[in-house]
């Protein structure tokens, strides 16, 4: 498949005019943040005149109004900070049978906000919301699809944790109009929780909201205030933060006495985003949050006096422990985490392994993937509880959904497997669960899709350093798959006996534990050929398949071609959809009619082989008449993560009539996926559509070089003609970042990101 057609030189003469007249803009001299303030004042009175309506309305006993009042309580709005008074509004309205209200109520027991926290209260007032909030979705309440939805996400109220679930309730409440629920949608496609990661949809949800939110910010709604706040601090807008401005957006519900944004002030001066990092301001804040207890403000105190940083001058273990217990107490997962891991190694706390365990529960029942991550090595390890391997493989798979992938391991002085790579090791070995290879593929997947970023990712290192390990093992494991191997062989003392006696079977399967090392038994070819070549014997389709390649490739064997042959034939004739590929290959190679090499690939694309889906589809691409199904086959190879196949899927989309705006970013997606699995044309084509700004994709030309670059390395010809011109277009600066990013895919670094099918898709 041909790469795109190269750049016009018109089209570089506009884009080095772009740069010239563009590169002295300045940053517009006021902003909405700038007059955030003066539209607040305005607002309040008609803010405190709302408010007495709305208790008039919660003291005559409407459930909806005791709702709203108890936010305006715990924000601020129209009235003064009272949480003991929110709280109480809360509980009116959840025994009034209303889900919002016994969302909210749900969420102050979980965290002690204007009470003492209590989580089986917490649990029971979510679980009450799961049975009550459908009925209010049905009547169209969009805040009850976000309620509903964050249940799911979370796993609270009884149902299960499924991320597809809350994604599509979001979505639906986006659809009608409701901004915080688009970017809710927005966060979910950019981690690809419920679905593949969609990072060029999610930033066009993300922008399409912000005016919305803005314009809900600037009438006094502080949970638009913290969403605008949070959004223009990350990079998720434009690709670069802009923490002064997202302080202008906080400050005010701070000033107001909102704990969550006291907490994220607090946060701008420890760190420095905005603020100059000024530990006493930081603890003024943290201490003004936290006293309203605000659990996250609790544990950022305990991380201050942890580190040395509240004023004393030196660390205070037993100080951070005891603001790590509090936080705990009020729900923090991340402290439930961190007094968990202080309680198992005694440090600043007595050691207690069983309390150890309790609070990593409680953080991984909270959905941190850490505290889940932690549990199940509780559970696999026998350390402060029974040892449980069910209950191990089930919450090294909560932390792997939560994208746990690295941990630090003090037994080996650096960082080790995460919950991910666990995960695909049990799988592979069949430890507590059945031995599944797809499923172990599956993780080693998932762990290449670490964050590239070191301005991001904080573990850049280690994440890469275990993703290129999940890379060296994804490819060996992907060509098992490919050459029709058992999915879920056997253990060896399940089949040896069996094997042995003649069981065709059971000879394959030892043989497949051969393959990889498996069961334990060592890798050895000899050992695979002499199962497979017994149960070939018997006629077993598979490894009549497996000796059929090894005569073709000279493998173990004299290269046959003619034998090989022989082999996929007896093969086929029982079904076997990768012979039927092979047979199309040799037919293609020996100069055999179209029709006959068609009809061994077709054979195989119906059973469901990827790579004979992707063949029948090349063969046939140019056949005006099969352009559907073209289009269907590549889709399923595609699908089935072929890069190839990605490539060509996205072209087809691009060269359609009738292209629409959809068409383009579907293409722009399946260019990223075979890109990011080092696809020259695929790289080539994505950078291309890049520099054009295609597909929802912001024109960037540093990354148009990079991917470029990528392609260069592996001597894709427009993509060495192109890059000489395109470094016209940049700075020295940006050719220097952009180089840097280039050399972290080179030889020996490189660790592509593979492509999955996520849950939802």
């Amino acid at each position: 498949m041909r790469p795109v057609k190269s750049l016009s030189g018109a089209l570089l003469l506009i884009l080095l005019s772009l740069k010239v007249s563009g590169q002295d803009q300045q940053k517009a001299e006021t902003t909405r943040g700038d007059r955030l303030a003066a539209k607040l004042q305005e607002a309040e009175p008609r803010l405190q005149k709302e408010f007495g309506e709305l208790k008039a309305q919660a003291e005559a006993g409407q459930a909806a109004a005791q709702y709203r009042l108890s936010w305006l309580l715990e924000y601020g709005t129209g009235t003064s900070v009272d949480l003991k008074a929110a709280f109480q509004a809360a509980q009116q309205s959840a025994a009034a049978g209303y889900g919002l209200g016994q969302t909210h109520l749900g969420e102050m027991y979980r965290f002690g906000t204007g009470t003492e926290p209590d989580e089986e209260k917490s649990n029971a007032a979510f679980s009450q919301a799961a049975k009550s909030l459908p009925a209010l979705v049905t009547e169209g309440n969009t805040e009850a699809m976000r309620a509903l939805a964050m249940l799911h996400y979370r796993g609270w109220g009884g149902l299960k944790q499924h991320h597809a679930k809350a994604l599509a309730l979001n979505h639906q409440a986006a659809e009608a109009g409701d901004a915080i629920a688009s970017v809710e949608e927005a966060d979910q496609l950019w981690d690809g929780k419920g679905t593949h990661r969609q990072r060029s949809k999610a930033t066009r949800l993300y922008r399409a909201a912000l005016p919305k939110l803005m314009t809900q910010a600037e009438q006094g709604d502080r949970r638009a205030q913290l969403i605008v706040g949070n959004l223009l601090a990350t990079e998720r807008l434009t690709g670069k933060r802009d923490f002064e401005e997202s302080i202008k957006w906080h400050q005010p519900g701070a000033d107001a006495g909102y704990a969550a944004l006291q907490f994220l002030i607090g946060a701008r001066y420890q760190k420095g985003n905005g603020k100059a990092q000024n530990d006493p301001e930081a603890m003024k804040w943290y201490e003004l949050s936290a006293a309203q207890g605000n659990p996250g403000a609790i544990n950022n105190v305990g991380w201050m006096h942890g580190n040395g940083r509240a004023g004393a001058g030196e660390a205070n273990d037993e100080k951070a422990s005891e603001m790590y217990m509090k936080a705990a107490e009020r729900g923090n997962s991340v402290s439930q985490n961190n007094i968990a891991m202080r309680l198992f190694s005694g440090d600043g706390v007595e050691e207690d392994k069983e309390k150890a365990f309790y609070w990593h529960k409680r953080s991984a029942e909270n959905d941190n993937g850490r505290g889940q991550y932690f549990l199940a090595l509780r559970y696999d390890t026998g350390q402060g509880t029974e040892p449980d391997l069910e209950k191990a493989v089930h919450w090294y798979q909560r932390a792997a959904e939560n994208d746990h992938r690295a941990e630090y391991d003090s037994s080996q002085g650096g960082y080790a497997y995460g919950a991910q790579m666990k995960l695909s090791d049990i799988y592979r070995e069949g430890r507590g669960t059945k031995r599944d290879l797809a499923k172990a593929l599956y993780w080693m997947a998932r762990t290449t899709e670490f964050e590239r970023s070191e301005a991001v990712n904080a573990f850049l290192k280690h994440e890469t350093a275990i993703g290129r390990k999940a890379a060296d093992l994804h490819g060996p494991l992907q060509k098992y798959l490919d050459e029709g191997w058992p999915v879920s062989p056997r253990n060896r003392r399940d089949i040896q006996e069996a094997a042995e006696q003649g069981d065709a079977q059971a000879q394959y399967e030892l043989a497949a534990l051969h393959v990889l090392g498996l069961g334990g038994v060592g890798r050895q070819p000899t050992k695979v050929l002499e199962w497979a070549g017994k149960a070939a014997a018997q006629g077993h389709a598979g490894a009549l398949f497996y000796l059929g390649i090894c005569h073709e490739e000279g493998r173990s064997v004299s290269s046959d071609t003619a034998k090989a042959r022989e082999f996929f034939v007896k093969a086929a004739t029982q079904g076997h959809a990768g012979a039927e590929n092979h047979l199309g290959v040799l037919a293609e190679k020996s100069g055999a009619k179209r029709e006959a090499v068609t009809a061994h690939f077709a054979k195989a694309a119906e059973a469901g082989d990827r790579r004979g889906a992707y063949n029948w589809a090349r063969v046939m691409e140019s056949e005006k008449d099969s352009t559907a199904q073209v289009f269907r086959r590549y889709q399923s190879a595609a699908e089935q993560g072929l890069a190839a196949a990605q490539n060509n899927l996205a072209w087809l989309l691009q060269q359609k009539p009738e292209t629409t705006e959809e068409d383009l970013e579907q293409a722009a997606r399946w260019y990223r996926a075979a890109a990011n699995q080092g696809h020259a044309d695929a790289q080539y084509n994505l950078g291309l559509m890049i520099f054009r700004g295609q597909g929802g994709l912001k024109m960037d030309r540093s990354e148009t070089f990079v991917w470029w670059g990528r392609a260069v390395m592996q001597n894709h010809p427009q993509a060495v003609r192109q890059i000489n011109r395109l470094a016209g277009l940049l700075t020295a600066e940006e050719i220097r970042v952009a180089r840097q990013t280039i050399h972290a895919w080179g030889e020996g670094q490189r660790v592509p990101q593979l492509y999955v099918v996520r849950e939802g898709d």
